[in-house]
């Protein structure tokens, strides 16, 4: 039996969940932004809901994946902070979920807001 210290190349394993959290943060936050900004007297509401919301969603996951992207291009390499052990954890957090967060936010509620102003 003959043993190697060469590393094995198999492609690394994408994890589903993730993504199934964000889509229903998407979910959430375009539910929210929809139910508070559609007009309450509008002929066929409940079609235009359901529209805006499922295309507030995917303009929410569009959101997600421009952020990514933008974390993936600009995340520095090393982090200096003066915050001690709570600046470090701090911007940690942000490089890891921030980009994302507020592609997430700018999606869905603009998205909303601008189909809003279409349908209605």
């Amino acid at each position: 039996m003959e043993t190697s210290n060469n590393p094995v190349n198999t492609p690394a394993r994408k994890s589903r969940l993730g993504a199934v959290l964000w889509m229903i943060i998407a979910i959430l936050i375009s539910f929210m932004a929809t139910a508070a900004n559609m007009p309450p007297h509008t002929p066929h509401l409940a079609l235009k809901f359901v529209f805006v919301w499922i295309a507030g969603v995917l303009l929410g996951i569009v959101g997600v994946r421009i952020g990514n992207a933008l974390r993936r291009a600009a995340k520095p390499d090393i982090i200096i902070t003066s915050g001690g052990l709570q600046g470090m954890l701090g911007a940690r957090i942000f490089w890891s979920v921030g980009p994302q967060t507020v592609g997430l936010l700018i999606g869905t509620v603009v998205g909303c807001s601008t189909l809003m102003g279409w349908v209605v």
